[in-house]
């Protein structure tokens, strides 16, 4: 707002304050354009005003201060208000009109210098050219000068680090989006390597785990989905207990309680792909001590997954039969073993 000395009427009857005013416009100078924004804001502030207790009319019916010399007095007061208003700019009118009819008022963006950008005690800033080094001026018939340029910008532990983690994501993104799932033979190829991984590490046949797989996803066409609709990779339906740390997908589940089965509301757990899926699976599987006896027939897959249901991996009472009859197929053993001979 500008700081010029107003001199409109200090209040709403002051009519020398008018007169003075009205003999100003004639001069047209940014001072009275100023005092001519503002006395226009006052009377839209008083129009304001006017409306709002014109709203209110409606609750004063059965006041007992509704009368007339109530109104005149309140009449004044809200004048007075409209007045004060646009002294003090709170509007904010008087200045859009201001700067409509006087541009040359419109304050201009002034540069700073470099040195003022700086705070106390700052280092001064790089300039372009530093912040941009001229290339290095490389020999290419020296092969000396290379090794030692191959040296300082690849030998670098931590970055090749960085890289190497990189390189694995995206591994795991790779092989997550070949699986095949389309039909059972291809949903037994594409687990049989991640199944290879995980038996070795408990000591089983990977088919039990294939078999166990295809039965909690029904293939690969029921794996359970995340909010966003996408894959939460839980091969084999693992609940978020256990002190579980990651992401879980809550979805309904039939459980078999003393013989009838109930619809429960559960949280399961959520991974990144199938390796991380195989991964848990050890890991829960291993660190369980209700496991341990299912560990132990480990050689023998029907034994496995029986003692795996005997400790309430499963409460369907024939789910280590509906296990072993899928791994027991011929369908299943066939594309078993041309995977092995391949």
């Amino acid at each position: 707002m500008s700081s010029q000395t107003i001199t409109q009427a200090s209040n709403y009857f002051d009519l020398q304050g008018l007169e003075q005013l009205r003999q100003k416009t004639k001069t047209n100078d940014k001072e009275t354009i100023r005092e001519v924004a503002n006395q226009f804001e006052s009377m839209f502030a008083s129009m304001l005003i006017k409306s709002m207790r014109q709203a209110n009319e409606a609750f004063e019916t059965e006041s007992p201060f509704n009368n007339q010399q109530t109104k005149f007095y309140t009449d004044m007061q809200d004048k007075q208000l409209a007045v004060d208003i646009s002294r003090h700019g709170t509007l904010g009118l008087a200045d859009a009109l201001v700067r409509q009819l006087d541009p040359t008022s419109m304050v201009r963006l002034q540069s700073v210098d470099q040195d003022k950008l700086t705070m106390p005690n700052q280092a001064q800033p790089m300039a372009m050219h530093e912040l941009n080094p001229a290339p290095a001026n490389i020999q290419f018939n020296k092969p000396d000068q290379l090794r030692e340029l191959s040296i300082t910008r690849v030998n670098d532990s931590t970055k090749q680090n960085q890289l190497n983690g990189v390189s694995e994501v995206t591994e795991q993104v790779k092989q997550t989006k070949a699986a095949d799932f389309s039909t059972p033979s291809s949903f037994i190829a594409s687990l049989l390597p991640y199944a290879k991984k995980a038996a070795k590490a408990l000591g089983v046949t990977p088919e039990v785990l294939v078999a166990q797989s295809a039965l909690e996803t029904g293939w690969g066409k029921k794996v359970l989905q995340t909010s966003e609709q996408e894959s939460s990779f839980n091969l084999f339906n693992i609940k978020s207990h256990g002190g579980w740390q990651g992401e879980s997908v809550n979805k309904n589940s039939l459980e078999v309680e003393n013989g009838v089965g109930v619809k429960r509301r559960s949280n399961f757990r959520v991974y990144e792909g199938l390796q991380e899926s195989f991964n848990d699976y050890t890991h829960f599987i291993k660190n369980n001590k209700r496991y341990e006896q299912a560990l132990q027939q480990g050689g023998n897959a029907d034994r496995y997954i029986e003692e795996l249901q005997n400790a309430g991996y499963a409460t369907d009472p024939q789910y280590a039969e509906k296990v072993k009859k899928i791994m027991n197929s011929d369908s299943f053993k066939a594309v078993v073993a041309g995977d092995n001979n391949g």
